[in-house]
């Protein structure tokens, strides 16, 4: 009777269906995350002020450094997983899946040590000046558990998605993030806990991310459940896994570099109150940035899927799919930005009118070129999901190591803190020449139309 019920959740639909039905969950968690991200920055400013901004932004290139883990074993590992299923290896993909459960939660608990013992190091080496360093450690030593936690569960609901349950992935998101927006104001405002309030909120979100993940997993209503006999460390696996998923790691680890840098740049050129100025910025451009990556999470498996079967078209026409569909989101992100920038600052503080001024200005010098963004998102997504991961990684290290970093690094040097600002589409606009070059390559190769179709 399970067998009957469980159809391959891959075929018998047009590729705009399979895309909805893959990506629309993925989104709809995305942003749910992203606007929870954005409320505790607002709780933060209104109660604490800039410096409290300026704190969680000093934290954010440690998180990333936690995903950069969790997308090296997860991605990589999801990539292989649904090639696997592609070619109806189901013995593989199993064990492909219970190798990565082992490997997340070994290097999660090791992170999460080495981060606990060394972590006004790590803060202070991240840019944080001596007024900022309170409220950074405060919100962190909290934060580490969900960091480790998410690094696992996030890891692991790549899974769920490729296995045909894009709404259980979805759900995964949603829960933690809406824990988190109910209790935030609570532990902030009504127990007065402040910074340290804002990160046991957002601990208790991802327990419970955590736990909906680990059930749904352990559940005979996935085909593809984590069982104890596909529990294994099989080293030639995982490396296999993470060569495919080095290109997110990478670009990953690039981008908390480039935070890094971004952080001290921001204090030489502008102080403690750029810093918060670009957590204000980085924090609405995340709520337009992740639909985007919740489309290419929703193209991966596809992509996976189709490329292991030997349906190159309909992967190629997958990603030319995606990618009009991100444009539209960060046409209209880009349009909205540029023209309310003032009211969507405002939001985080309205009383600092010196804030409000910086990072209304950023936010405007940021987005410039959030338009074409999505062609390099996508283009490295679907190397990767087609087992390209030289390419890929091409693509990650270009964007974010040779030519973000010296951006950021070069242009303040002649502009100053507007030259920190404008960094991002400078290097955004070179990736994306570069991004259309490979992709074009690739479809001449495979003797496919570069331009896209008006066909939604």
């Amino acid at each position: 009777m399970t067998l009957k019920k469980e159809k391959n959740p891959f075929k018998d639909r047009t590729i705009s269906k399979l895309l909805t039905k893959f990506s629309a969950p993925a989104v709809a968690g995305m942003f749910v995350m992203a606007l929870h991200n954005i409320i505790s920055r607002i709780y933060i400013g209104r109660s604490i002020g800039a410096l409290g901004i300026a704190g969680i932004a000093i934290v954010f290139p440690l998180a990333i450094l936690f995903m950069a883990l969790s997308v090296l074993i997860g991605i990589g590992s999801n990539a292989l997983f649904s090639i696997y299923l592609g070619r109806k290896d189901e013995e593989k993909a199993r064990y492909t899946l219970g190798n990565a459960v082992v490997y997340l939660s070994l290097v999660a608990v090791l992170a999460l040590i080495f981060s606990y013992l060394f972590l006004d190091n790590i803060l202070i080496a991240f840019g944080a000046t001596p007024e900022i360093l309170p409220y950074a450690i405060s919100y962190t030593k909290p934060l580490l558990i969900a960091n480790a936690m998410a690094m696992v569960t996030m890891g692991l609901n790549h899974f769920i998605r490729s296995s045909g349950h894009p709404k259980t992935a979805m759900a995964t998101q949603v829960i933690g993030a809406i824990i988190n927006l109910i209790l935030a104001p609570l532990f902030i405002f009504t127990c007065d806990m402040g910074m340290a309030g804002a990160a046991w909120a957002v601990v208790c979100g991802q327990v419970c991310s955590s736990i909906w993940v680990l059930v749904f997993l352990l559940s005979k209503k996935i085909k593809y459940r984590l069982q104890m006999k596909y529990l294994n460390t099989d080293f030639l696996l995982f490396t296999d896994g993470i060569k495919i998923g080095f290109s997110q790691f990478i670009f990953q680890i690039a981008t908390s570099l480039l935070n890094i840098i971004l952080n001290h740049s921001l204090v030489k050129y502008g102080g403690n109150l750029a810093v918060s100025a670009m957590g204000i910025v980085i924090a609405i451009n995340t709520i337009i940035i992740m639909p985007v990556i919740g489309i290419s999470q929703g193209a991966q498996p596809l992509v996976g899927y189709n490329y292991g079967a030997r349906k190159y078209n309909t992967a190629i026409q997958t990603l030319k799919m995606a990618i009009r569909w991100s444009v539209l989101v960060t046409v209209t992100g880009f349009i909205l930005t540029e023209v309310f920038a003032r009211q969507f600052v405002s939001i985080f503080n309205s009383t600092d009118q010196s804030l409000i001024d910086m990072a209304s200005s950023a936010l405007r010098y940021f987005n410039i070129m959030l338009p074409l963004v999505p062609m390099q998102i996508l283009t490295t997504v679907f190397f990767q999901a087609t087992n390209k991961p030289l390419k890929a990684m091409i693509l990650s290290l270009s964007r974010q190591v040779l030519l973000l970093i010296p951006a950021v690094l070069i242009l303040p040097l002649f502009f100053g803190l507007k030259g920190v600002f404008i960094a991002t589409p400078v290097a955004d606009f070179i990736s994306i020449i570069l991004s259309t070059y490979m992709l074009r390559r690739y479809f001449i190769k495979h003797k496919q139309n570069f331009f896209f179709s008006k066909r939604f």
